[in-house]
């Protein structure tokens, strides 16, 4: 019995020193080793923290106006913005229609601009009418503005939202406070 126990040690010691021998033979002939690195990065995109969410105008809404709001994105991968409007106009929230011939709503303008690793994507003005959902503008549609190839990281999306003077329109607005809510969203290109 001692025999073949020390027959089969002997055996599994000659087994282990060839292959030992034979690894090291191997490694000290190659000339270069490849050795494969892999890592991965996980998409991100969406507003950095902190953005701003009211635009709080000082001016009459019966004067002309533009106002722009600036959103600090963060976006590792190509990625598009969506817009919509709840109402798809400025309404009047402290009075409502009374048949006086004052207007209750006002229509208005968005546009957004994007600065990209790749340049400048921009909307063009979609008015807040087109925000609504089945709306003719880009920000309305269901993949929204893209930005082509072009990255975002650490870089700003400017909306202006305009409306016109209330002269060059057939009524004028009735006092109160007017407001709307725009809502974007941001994410990754499917």
């Amino acid at each position: 019995m001692a025999i073949k126990r020390f027959v089969e040690e002997a055996a599994l010691g000659v087994a282990a020193a060839a292959c030992l021998f034979a690894g090291t033979v191997n490694a000290q002939s190659a000339e270069g080793v490849d050795i494969a690195v892999t890592a991965t990065v996980a998409e991100r995109c969406g507003f950095k923290p902190g953005a701003i969410g009211t635009i709080d105008v000082a001016t009459d809404l019966e004067d002309a106006h533009s106002q722009n709001l600036a959103l600090r994105i963060d976006c590792n991968t190509p990625f598009s913005i969506s817009a919509r409007a709840t109402a798809g106009r400025l309404v009047n929230q402290t009075a409502s229609d009374d048949r006086s011939g004052y207007a209750f709503n006002k229509i208005y303008g968005l546009s957004v601009k994007i600065e990209t690793d790749e340049g400048q994507v921009q909307s063009g003005r979609c008015l807040s009418t087109e925000l609504r959902d089945g709306g003719d503008c880009i920000l309305a549609q269901p993949n929204g503005l893209g930005s082509g190839d072009g990255v975002a990281i650490d870089r700003d999306a400017v909306l202006t939202v305009d409306w016109p003077s209330q002269t060059t329109l057939s009524r004028r607005l009735a006092a109160g406070q007017y407001s709307d809510t725009i809502t974007l969203t941001i994410g990754a290109r499917a």
